[in-house]
């Protein structure tokens, strides 16, 4: 019932691939994504792109596309030419004309007709040479600016490449794009249009890009890359797990002990925190990988009593006690190491901290509470153990006999080590490209695709730009001034900002100035002088009268085709700023984000003032993995010590286990600087778990040499050796099962954790037996030399 429960809250989890739920939600970058995100209409938009030789079949696929996409469910509206912008110059073309020029136009009009007033005087003899019989004068550049005017609005002004070849329409939804149920909904109808057309005009590769897409091809690849690493990890280890145990029961009752701590831990996830992101969302396959270690340990240590003779709840019950200080030492450790995440604000290690390490206890309970009667319903139903696994005797065959000599050469090599790290730490070891910490699969290959085809064509639209929103209309004017004066000084390519744009960018300027100028070129249009021009003059002229309700042009008459991305949720308009940065900052480069982000808040703009993009939440976690990585890593070190000295004792098993641990961290890190690993927000999470790590597989060794004798650490490792060596085998196969994923950055974490599982298995397996023989008394250290 409890497993049934618990499957019920967990299947409830979702996945948000935002990098802004990696962040505190009071972050200032997050505080202003969130306040622009509920004042504006956040609508998704999707672009479909018709790409074929032919024009008119291009052509006509694109029609029937567009009277098809109109009717689907969930689009708002379907942009395919930019006809609405045509209307709306045309409309207002009077108010669009410089000011400049209707002034010169108004000049020209009178001297033709003061010209032509002195025409018809008898009395006038002109002493000026003729003018050309061809000159042109502003009335006529006026004129002529005119007949393109309603040239260009008679076009058909479809969004086709230069060549003809590729058209495209713009989609917006009435659901914003981080709706990902609504966004495959839309894309399946969307699919099966362009399948309808596909088949009524051959010839025609139609595709689809903008951020619907983008948001279903992460959340996918993320969400594909978990369930895939979570069926790799359990297959890879049911089949170990029977090679080692060779008892379907044996497997069957550590199987449904950890499926109960597992379930338990997404259960808890869903009520704790709610939800999944970018750092927790593979923590299934870890939480599989870490979590069956105790449960593989108490088995091993059951069948091992049954071997020996023991039955019942005797065999039982000294399996149990003979594995809890060695297990809870380990799990502690490994919790400890967890939650040491847990007192960063970077809520991407804080959540995983907080997943990890309730996850560990809950699969140590549940191998405590849940196994022992699994284990014993397997007896019941004739469970048999088989001959000891031989894989611990193989291990203790490959320790070296020397063991003083193998205690030395290891620890001059975690020596090496160290200096290699230290060369690493203080040369730039962090990853400053993001676009290494982004997904790569087939959709989003393929909306890649037809999105830089579109860009080719079409420009670049805003996707490096970040939204400005300020609390009153009249502020736009004065903080735009405020943000051009930050670049008066800067070169084109220095600028802090490419691009500032608002509502009143649609609007014409000087409006005031033209009605009055307007004003008077309609009098003079209007008045009896002009008769006296030839009639074909006045025909002409007429063309240049302004209407008579040409009035002060305001927000409201822009039309929302045009005005949509500055209008919010509530209908107010104009209270937005869109923005782009400079030239020479890339949105995708760390230093170049950082950069920008302090730039613009060294401008201090009120507070009431909010900044929301990618820059700014790149940055702070920047900063916050730069300030919490190593102060989580600090804790996790010293929370491991002390566990240890709390449960394994201030003696000789506590230093070994100790040093161990630090040796195989070290280890890890020279590991990745030799392999040119960069370190990211995910890999810093492998420093203070390989901590961890490093102190549960040397930890049971230790523990298992006290209950054997002084000096015996190669009979511990004959023993429980081959326990921790399928331990180390599962949490690999986790780690590695990560590397599956379609998220580069979520790869980058599994190759980290893996290099220090590795190199924590290794140290326990060789340092941990030859340190544990080196600090034996020397009459216990002759005995152990003692064949097995």
């Amino acid at each position: 019932m409890f497993a049934v429960l618990a499957t019920f809250a967990a299947a409830q989890l979702r996945v948000f691939a935002d990098f802004s739920y990696l962040l505190p939600q009071d972050v200032r970058s997050v505080t202003d994504l969130r306040a622009i995100s509920a004042r504006a209409r956040v609508l998704g938009t999707a672009m479909v792109a018709v790409e074929a030789r032919d024009p008119v079949a291009r052509g006509r696929a694109a029609v029937m596309l567009r009277d098809k996409i109109v009717r689907l469910p969930g689009v708002s509206s379907v942009t395919f030419d930019d006809r609405a912008q045509r209307d709306y110059a045309w409309e207002h073309r009077w108010l669009f004309a410089d000011l400049t020029d209707l002034e010169h136009a108004r000049a020209a009009i009178e001297g033709k007709i003061r010209q032509a007033k002195l025409d018809a005087n008898p009395l006038f003899v002109g002493l000026d040479d003729d003018a050309p019989a061809n000159r042109r004068d502003a009335a006529d550049e006026l004129r002529d600016r005119l007949r393109k005017a309603e040239a260009e609005h008679a076009k058909p002004g479809e969004l086709v490449s230069p060549y003809g070849t590729l058209q495209m329409m713009v989609i917006r939804t009435s659901f914003s794009s981080g709706d990902v149920d609504r966004d495959k909904a839309l894309l399946a109808s969307l699919g099966q249009v362009i399948q309808e057309v596909g088949a009524v005009v051959p010839g025609i590769e139609m595709g689809i890009a903008g951020d619907v897409a983008v948001s279903v091809a992460e959340h996918d690849s993320i969400l594909n890359g978990m369930v895939l690493a979570t069926l790799v990890t359990v297959s890879l280890v049911m089949l170990a797990l029977i090679w080692y145990f060779r008892s379907a029961l044996a497997v069957g009752a550590l199987s449904w002990s950890l499926a109960i701590g597992t379930l338990a831990t997404f259960a808890f996830t869903r009520l704790a925190i709610g939800h999944l992101n970018l750092a927790t969302a593979f923590l299934s396959s870890i939480v599989i990988g870490n979590g069956i270690n105790v449960g593989i340990l108490v088995t091993a240590r059951y069948l091992e009593e049954l071997r020996g003779g023991r039955d019942g709840v005797d065999a039982l019950a000294r399996a149990l006690a003979n594995t809890v200080a060695g297990t809870l030492a380990a799990a502690l450790t490994a919790a400890v190491a967890y939650a040491s995440l847990v007192i960063t604000v970077f809520r991407g290690f804080r959540d995983f901290g907080v997943i990890g390490g309730v996850g560990i206890l809950l699969c140590w309970c549940a191998a405590y509470l849940v196994l022992p009667a699994a284990l014993s319903i397997a007896r019941h139903h004739r469970m048999q153990p088989r001959s000891a696994p031989p894989i611990g005797r193989w291990l203790a065959r490959l320790l070296p006999n020397n063991l003083a000599v193998t205690a030395i050469a290891t620890i001059a090599l975690i020596a090496g080590a160290g200096v290699v790290t230290t060369h690493y730490l203080t040369d730039d070891p962090f990853e400053s490209n993001f676009k290494n910490l982004r997904s790569s699969s087939d959709a989003i290959d393929e909306q890649q695709r037809w999105m830089h085809a579109i860009d080719r064509y079409f420009g670049h639209g805003i996707d490096a730009g970040f939204v400005v929103a300020v609390p009153r209309r009249e502020d736009v004017v004065p903080l735009k001034a405020r943000l051009r004066a930050a670049d008066a000084a800067a070169s084109e390519r220095d600028k802090l900002f490419g691009s500032l744009n608002s509502l009143d960018d649609m609007l014409p300027s000087q409006q005031p100035e033209k009605l009055a100028v307007l004003g008077q070129i309609r009098t003079l249009l209007d008045g009896k002088e002009i008769e006296q021009l030839p009639e074909a003059d006045r025909a002409e002229l007429a063309r240049l009268r302004p209407p008579d309700d040409l009035r002060v042009l305001g927000d409201s008459d822009i039309p929302e085709a045009l005005a949509w991305p500055f209008i919010e949720a509530d209908g107010s308009r104009g209270k937005l700023i869109l923005a782009t940065p400079g030239p020479n900052i890339e949105v995708w480069d760390a230093h170049d984000t950082v950069r920008f982000a302090e730039s613009v808040r060294a401008l201090h703009l009120p507070d009431e003032v909010h900044l929301g993009g990618a820059s700014f939440v790149f940055a702070d976690v920047l900063e916050a993995v730069l300030t919490d990585g190593p102060r989580a890593t600090i804790a996790s070190l010293l929370g491991a010590i002390l566990v240890v000295l709390v449960v394994v004792g201030r003696n000789r098993h506590g230093f070994v286990t100790i040093v161990c641990g630090l040796g195989g961290t070290m280890l890890m890190l020279a590991c990745a600087a030799l392999l040119g690993l960069k370190i990211n927000f995910l890999d810093f999470v492998a420093l203070p778990i390989t901590i961890g790590i490093g102190i549960e597989y040397a930890v049971n060794i230790a523990t298992r040499e006290r209950q054997e004798g002084p000096g015996r650490g190669r009979a511990a490792l004959a023993t429980t050796g081959g326990a921790v060596a399928i331990c180390s085998y599962t949490t690999i196969v986790g780690y590695g099962s990560l590397l599956l994923s379609q998220n580069l950055g979520i790869r980058s974490f599994g190759l980290a954790a893996m290099l220090g599982e590795l190199t924590c298995l290794g140290v326990a397996l060789f340092l941990a037996p030859a340190l544990l023989w080196a600090t034996a008394p020397e009459l216990a250290r002759r005995r152990s030399e003692a064949p097995l």
